[in-house]
């Protein structure tokens, strides 16, 4: 049986993004939104699709750990202030927050 999430269950939202300084902006911009507890940048992505394949080092992906609640809004955030158009917000659940 799958487990329905709350609005104060802990999630990662995953985002590509195509520089490390956008990805640096907008992280720095959703915590000081209180958007979320924290932001990681992951360098070095090989981001793949049917049209394009894009890697290199300006390649990044922004890693945000907040709560269900959240997404809403850092949806509407990313959605108004990410270079790309419509990019990936990948929600992840986290079943056990040992932090």
């Amino acid at each position: 049986m799958e487990k329905q999430l709350s609005d104060m269950d802990p999630i990662f939202v995953n985002i590509p993004c195509p520089t490390k300084e956008e990805g640096i902006k907008l992280c720095g911009e959703m915590l000081k939104l209180d958007l979320c507890g924290t932001a990681k940048i992951q360098e070095g992505v090989h981001l793949m699709w049917m049209e394009k394949d894009l890697n290199g080092a300006d390649i990044v992906l922004m890693s945000l750990k907040t709560t269900k609640m959240n997404l809403p809004k850092i949806q509407e955030y990313i959605l108004k202030n990410h270079s790309w158009g419509t990019p990936c917000i990948e929600v992840i659940p986290i079943f056990r927050d040992m932090c």
